[in-house]
């Protein structure tokens, strides 16, 4: 039933969280009976609309830079872009959701390009994907483009798969032949620290780039429901805590191949790294998370004029 309302003044109202006390017009309006994720509206004549469509969360942030230099900044809803002052020419675009994580049915667009400019975009903090309690899928579309010699590296933090989440994401990289990409990503099955071991979920992840409109390197992902076997068998995650997947497509997959390779018996993670085709591809299984952030870090940081993020640091 929806709530039971008192003081009813006002053309219209909504209340957006049942349990929460609104004031309108100097008159407070509180539900008696708490309804949780109801929407209602009220009007003059007294009629109350109840909506019980959840309320979902949307975001964009569209970022471009030219000649070293920021052209573009757009951000709308829940998504925001912040621009730390860096000590170098390279720029440090940092993501912010506000609104904490992701859930069922919301919904994020990231799209970011760079000309002759050198670019790396990260995120805040982790990203959560928390448990949705409806079958709507969030989503996530990242789109980046480099032109004329630039680097564009997207380099977020990982994310956080809670049991019962469904999450989709899909990212699409455009080249010219001048330019490169670093794209890193990483998944934590579960919030470990609760004692919580994921065992369902919903999780895509495809990956696309293209370099001169041509596929040059395709990924991916598929966790679905029961997935806590796959975890642990040695052919899937090996119950590993943490999953990365690091490629790099651009003109010196070689130099990469041998920083890298420079700093990986001193790791703790299981690790390898393949070169071929004018493509680096990484893999990393961490059986903890923050051993897998720590081997992340000097794995980035060997990679000669690559700095790891200083959010990362904080």
């Amino acid at each position: 039933p929806p709530p039971i309302l008192s003081g009813l003044v006002g053309s219209e109202m909504c209340i957006r969280d049942s349990c929460s006390i609104v004031a309108y017009h100097d008159v407070v309006i509180a539900p008696r009976l708490p309804v949780p994720r109801i929407l209602c509206c009220l009007s003059m004549d007294g009629t109350v609309t109840v909506n019980k469509a959840l309320q979902r969360s949307r975001g964009e942030v569209g970022l471009s830079f030219r000649d070293g230099d920021l052209s573009r900044l757009h951000q709308r809803g829940a998504a925001k872009a912040l621009l730390p002052r860096t000590h170098s020419s390279t720029h440090e675009a940092v993501l912010v959701n506000t609104a904490g994580g992701i859930t069922g049915g919301d919904r994020y667009d990231y799209q970011c390009e760079a000309a002759a400019s050198r670019v790396v975009v990260t995120t805040q903090a982790a990203e959560r994907a928390y448990r949705s309690s409806t079958d709507d899928i969030a989503g996530m579309d990242v789109r980046l483009a480099a032109r004329r010699g630039a680097a564009l590296h997207w380099l977020p933090q990982e994310t956080i798969l809670f049991e019962g989440s469904r999450f989709a994401r899909h990212i699409e990289v455009d080249l010219d032949s001048s330019s490169e990409c670093l794209v890193l990503e990483s998944l934590v099955f579960g919030r470990h620290a609760m004692g919580e071991a994921l065992q369902s979920c919903h999780f895509t992840d495809q990956w696309r780039i293209r370099v001169e409109g041509r596929l040059v390197h395709a990924e991916s992902l598929s966790l679905t429901e029961e997935i806590g076997a796959a975890l642990a068998a040695s052919a899937g995650a090996a119950g590993a805590q943490m999953l990365a997947t690091l490629v790099y497509v651009g003109p010196r997959p070689e130099q990469l191949q041998a920083d890298i390779s420079a700093v990986l018996p001193s790791l703790a993670s299981r690790v390898a790294v393949s070169c071929w085709q004018g493509r680096l591809v990484l893999r990393l299984l961490a059986a903890e998370t923050m051993t897998g952030k720590a081997n992340l870090s000097r794995i980035i940081g060997s990679i000669r004029g690559q700095h790891v993020p200083r959010v990362w640091q904080t």
